[in-house]
Parts: C-alpha cells; structure tokens; sequence
C-alpha cells in the first residue's frame, strides 16, 4: 500500500515538474516579445489587389504591388518576365518614388499589366519583394488573387448561336439614275468644249505684238570700240602692250561676227592656216590681216618696241580692212 502511494506521489511529482518546465521558456518568450524585443522586427508589409477580380479572356489587369515600411531600406521588386502564372505581362509599370505617410511610414507602388488567355478560376501568384537594410535585410510576398476568366460567348449562349456572315445582296439597277447620269456626263463634256472654243477664239482674234530686234552692223561696232580706244590715250599713258591687245581683239570680233571666222578663239597661227582656205576674203585682205596680227604679236609676245609711227599705222590698217569690207545692211519694216 505505501509502496503505491510513493508511486502515485513520485508520478505526480514528474507531472508538475514535466508541465513547469515546459511553461518557464514560454512565459520567457512572452515576456521577450512584451518586453520590447519586437522593436527589433522589421515592420515591412507588401499588399497587392488588381483592378478587376472579373475579366474576358484576353482582357488587360492590372495588378498594383503596395509596399508600406519604417525605417531606412531599400525595396526591390522582382522584374518579372513575360509570364507570371497564367498570365502574359504585358507591362511593367516605374516604380513609384517612395512617400511618406502621416504616420511615419513610406509607402512605394510598382504596377503590372496582366492578361490571361484561360478560361475559368485562376490565380495570381504572390509577388516577393526583397528588403535590405542597415540592421536587417529580408524578403516578405504578398497574398494570392483569385480572378474569374471569362469566354467571349455570355452564360446561357450556345456556340450554335453564332451566325456566319449574310451573303451579298444584290442591288436592283435603276435606268433611270444611269440615264440621268450619263446624261450629266455628256452635259458637262458639251460645256467644257464650249469654254474652249471661246478660249481659242480669244486667242485668234487678239494681235500679238511683233518685236523686231535689229542687230547692229558689226562695222558699227568695230568702230565705236576703236574711238574709245583712242579717246583712253592708252599709248600716252604708256600702256602699248594694252593698246595693241584691245585692238587685235576689236578686229578678231569684227573679222568673226562680218566673215564667220572664229578668229577670237584661235591662235595668230589657227587663224591664218584657216584664213589661207576660205573664199569669204579677197587676197589683198588676207595679206593685210597677216601683216597686222603679226606685227601685234610682235609687240605683245617679242618686247618689240613700236614707234610712235608703227602706232598709228596699226590703228589705220584696222581701220583700212573695216573700210573696205564694210557691208550695209537693209533692214526690212515689218509688214
């Protein structure tokens, strides 16, 4: 008997003891987290909601992530790629500056535009977003969304209900808008022809003035350019190469614009080879021209120095040739 009344007293003595050791790391707990060590937790919370809980297959969501915490750290949203579940991204949204509540706190947002191409009840996954900070760093995620996907055809259509395209309906012709049409057509034909003959019988009946260019004579030109010459006084001034350039070339553009001899452009050589062929010029004319192109070019290419009577016995001869082969022209009225 006291044998079992030792038992019974040893057994509830390991009960007590087995049930107060269990309590005193509890309450220790209890007291830990009372007693300010939740301090040390860091408050971060990630919310996520869509924008719809009901959409048609294909529709665009979108799925905003709500970051709200205290303190000082950084925040990193996952970059999700073009799937996420079953849903396509479509988009990723910028990351929202972070802003500060009333309460202290900051808040900072990060959109997503989803679409899904299954039909019925599906999910979207949680999103993780990273945390790091100067005491703690970690990762916290935010609750899954049911969304209900539905088809394109209602509840209670069939697929039968869908009809195909109408054939095309034939129009009936009516002859009398064609008759009127045409009719119309060949109205504004016979106007338009009408203002044209006007038109061109404008334009017969009116006179246009006739403007007749008289050319001058090439020997009236050689001439006035050789007064000019002399009233320059070039060879008084001491300018003799200059004199006999300018005349040479005054009898070249009148040799070529009176006989058609291109005499400005070619050398003394060119010319006179050429000169011996034609039969525009009398013998005693080419005789004179020779004498007087070379006598110029002596002066102007050989540093042979004129004298005053070799002077003006060149301007006489460009004069003399002028002279002799002068031609008037007659100059018709015009009717």
């Amino acid at each position: 008997m006291i044998t079992n009344k030792r038992f019974f007293f040893t057994a509830i003595f390991l009960i007590f003891a087995f049930v107060l050791y269990t309590l005193i790391p509890f309450t220790d707990v209890v007291s830990a987290w009372e007693s300010g060590n939740s301090e040390n937790m860091v408050p971060v919370e990630a919310v996520a909601h869509v924008d719809k809980v009901e959409g048609v297959i294909g529709e665009q969501i979108t799925l905003t992530v709500r970051v709200q915490y205290n303190g000082d750290y950084t925040i990193q949203f996952p970059e999700i790629g073009q799937r996420f579940g079953v849903f396509n991204i479509k988009n990723t949204g910028i990351i929202t500056e972070p802003k500060k509540e009333k309460d202290g706190n900051v808040l900072v947002e990060r959109k997503y535009l989803l679409r899904s191409y299954e039909i019925g009840q599906v999910t979207v996954p949680p999103v993780k977003i990273r945390y790091q900070g100067a005491q703690s760093e970690g990762e916290v995620a935010t609750d899954e969304i049911p969304v209900t996907i539905r088809g394109v055809i209602q509840e209670g259509e069939a697929a039968d209900d869908i009809r195909d395209i109408r054939p095309p309906v034939d129009v009936p012709i009516s002859y009398k808008k064609l008759i009127q049409w045409i009719a119309g057509g060949l109205g504004l034909l016979a106007f338009a022809g009408m203002i044209y003959g006007f038109i061109c019988k404008l334009k017969r009946g009116r006179k246009v003035p006739v403007r007749t260019v008289i050319k001058r004579p090439p020997h009236e030109i050689a001439y006035e350019l050789l007064e000019r010459l002399l009233r320059e006084d070039l060879v008084g001034k001491g300018f003799i190469k200059e004199y006999y350039y300018r005349i040479t070339n005054i009898l070249r553009h009148y040799i070529e614009d009176r006989f058609g001899l291109s005499a400005p452009e070619r050398t003394t050589e060119e010319f006179l080879e050429e000169m011996v062929h034609t039969d525009t010029l009398e013998d005693h004319h080419k005789v004179l021209i020779r004498e007087f192109l070379t006598h110029c070019d002596m002066v102007k290419y050989a540093k042979y120095g004129p004298s005053r009577t070799e002077i003006n016995g060149t301007y006489a001869a460009a004069k003399r040739f002028i002279d002799e082969t002068t031609v008037v022209f007659q100059v018709s009225s015009p009717k």
